[in-house]
């Protein structure tokens, strides 16, 4: 599949915010053949509709309504990356450090696209469990790291929370006169088993361990295979997952806090240009210090 340009992502996120091509039209300044003509490549490449069209004008589809989701966070990432001028480019090595559970999903893909953009900025990654990432933040073996606020003794440059949540393979049927069969992610400082094991108990869900690992790799491989059901952080859900809740009989799940946390406290400016991609990138909230600027 070929991948979509900018001037379509653009053309699409206009229509939807506008919600009409002749309302686009006049924002962007382009015909608007031109942009039904860009909307329709985009859907042939999607290979799925992105708008319904009625009498008052057009509507996002559900998968219009996904891509567009998409398409609005590759162009705020482009946008925070042309902010910087060619004359202020930072420029370095950036030492970066992450948790598993981060490193499974899309911010490995987002990290080759800043460097591939940003071009004056190399990145080496570490990953690694929170306390090991702060172990190396003091020695001065990385620069910044992604990981969970319980674990480390310093104040992040930037705290949020994310739920946990109960994830299965999406054919997987639950025989609710049974105990829930768990896939156990060991334990450690990021696996948070014995937080999801008390709402179990409290919530009266009797519960049997049929696989127990310590690896992100494995627990895919055991719940894609449909042998029972374990808890991540929506930045891990794959298609072949789908996401249980109070409807399948399972309590809610308390929500793990992470943070980005820089070595210096004055951080180079080559650390705080991918701050500011991770900010927009995870949609994570802005530092105090970034919001007086």
């Amino acid at each position: 599949m070929h991948l979509p340009n900018v001037d379509q992502l653009r053309s699409l996120v206009t229509v939807a915010r506008s919600g009409s091509i002749s309302a686009a039209s006049d924002v962007l300044h382009r015909s608007q053949s031109a942009i039904s003509i860009q909307i329709k490549q985009l859907e042939e490449q999607m290979g799925v509709r992105l708008l319904s069209r009625h009498s008052r004008g057009v509507v996002l589809t559900r998968e219009g309504e996904v891509v567009v989701g998409y398409a609005t966070r590759v162009l705020s990432l482009l946008h925070e990356l042309m902010q910087i001028s060619d004359a202020d480019l930072a420029s370095g090595t950036v030492r970066f450090g992450m948790t598993e559970e981060y490193s499974v999903g899309r911010l490995p893909h987002l990290l080759r696209q800043f460097v591939e953009m940003q071009r004056t900025i190399e990145i080496e990654i570490v990953v690694a469990e929170t306390a090991r990432l702060e172990k190396h933040l003091n020695e001065g073996r990385i620069d910044l790291a992604l990981g969970t606020t319980q674990y480390m003794s310093r104040a992040p440059h930037i705290r949020w929370k994310t739920p946990l949540l109960w994830v299965a393979n999406k054919y997987l049927d639950l025989d609710r006169g049974k105990p829930l069969p768990l896939v156990l992610i060991g334990e450690g400082d990021r696996r948070w088993g014995w937080q999801v094991l008390a709402t179990l108990d409290d919530a009266g869900v009797t519960w049997r361990q049929v696989y127990s690992t310590t690896t992100f790799a494995s627990v895919f491989a055991a719940v894609e295979a449909g042998l029972g059901v374990t808890y991540l952080i929506g930045e891990c859900l794959r298609p072949s997952l789908r996401v249980l809740g109070e409807a399948d009989g399972l309590p809610p799940l308390p929500a793990i806090e992470f943070g980005l946390f820089c070595r210096d406290e004055t951080p180079e400016r080559s650390v705080l240009a991918l701050v500011k991609v991770l900010q927009t990138a995870l949609q994570l909230p802005y530092a105090a210090k970034d919001a007086d600027a």
